[in-house]
């Protein structure tokens, strides 16, 4: 399967994979984070897809997708706003979602907090980022890069209102609820600190 883009200069034509398309793209969007947020430790892995489910990301990819994003958000009472999606309604997480081609990272949190809980937020700091290489299952050499993005973010303005079919619901807590997303532990245990 050749896919990826072909890009002419002058009399010469090259041709970039999506694996080097979207490792490039990762690797611009990484520089830009840490142009505008403190250091932060970038956790890479690999993971494996069936064919099937690799195909559908792979699609993604082509049309401009780089990974998803989200927010742990405080307002001025130490206070954090949390979700609860339609996918794992029993556990609680931050607002947060899939990257649209043409936006940042930063611009995908942003986005889907807004989207998810109504509220306005400004982006402080990246708390957690995560490279993975997705890896076709079927034939290993066929592979794409994401990013996941977590941020630190402060209350700026609007009410809890729930716009968005797959939350369950969005509230703001003092204190942690009891069901959260595993990949909350290290906020969790920083919070309570």
């Amino acid at each position: 399967m050749l896919c990826g883009i072909t890009l002419t200069v002058g009399d010469r034509t090259y041709h970039i994979n999506i694996e080097e398309r979207t490792r490039e793209t990762i690797t611009r969007q990484v520089r830009l984070l840490e142009e505008r947020f403190d250091a932060f430790e970038l956790e890479a892995e690999a993971v494996t897809n069936d064919p099937e489910y690799f195909e559908h990301g792979h699609e993604r990819a082509e049309e401009g997708w780089i990974g998803d994003a989200g927010a742990w958000v405080t307002d001025d009472d130490d206070r954090v706003l949390l979700i609860r999606h339609e996918d794992d309604p029993d556990r609680w997480g931050t607002p947060g979602g899939s990257h649209e081609p043409g936006e940042t990272l930063a611009e995908t949190a942003r986005r889907k907090v807004r989207e998810e809980t109504g509220v306005e937020c400004s982006l402080t700091d990246v708390y957690a980022a995560r490279q993975k290489v997705v890896v076709n299952e079927a034939d290993e050499s066929s592979r794409f890069h994401v990013l996941t993005v977590e941020f630190d973010a402060a209350y700026e303005s609007g009410h809890l209102f729930i716009d968005d079919e797959d939350i369950v619901e969005a509230q703001w807590f003092a204190e942690p609820p009891d069901d959260t997303h595993e990949s909350l532990d290290d906020k969790i245990e920083q919070w309570e600190e």
